[in-house]
């Protein structure tokens, strides 16, 4: 990271640092985002991909629709302004 990266995202952060502050916290700012570099090689072949880290044994439930999501369902004892939907006062 260049200095005026990282002094760039000092501001945008609103974050002030001392003098003696600023070396080490660029310093782990530059490992963090080596460390995302590192990621980035990982590949994303569709063989190594893996959704759960043991098998499931059994079916999954089928698709059926249950009607939730009619809009008059949803929308059913609420409140409304100009288009938009009123929550609860908090």
């Amino acid at each position: 990271m260049e200095k005026q990266e990282f002094y760039k995202l000092l501001k945008t952060a609103r974050i002030e640092l001392e003098e003696e502050e600023l070396n080490p916290i660029e310093k782990d700012i530059g490992d963090i985002l080596n460390f995302f570099g590192k990621i980035e090689d990982v590949p994303l072949d569709a063989d190594n991909m893996a959704f759960h880290s043991v098998d499931i044994p059994g079916k999954l439930r089928p698709d059926k629709e249950d009607g939730k999501d009619n809009i008059d369902n949803v929308f059913y004892n609420s409140e409304s302004y100009r288009f938009y939907f009123l929550g609860p006062k908090i």
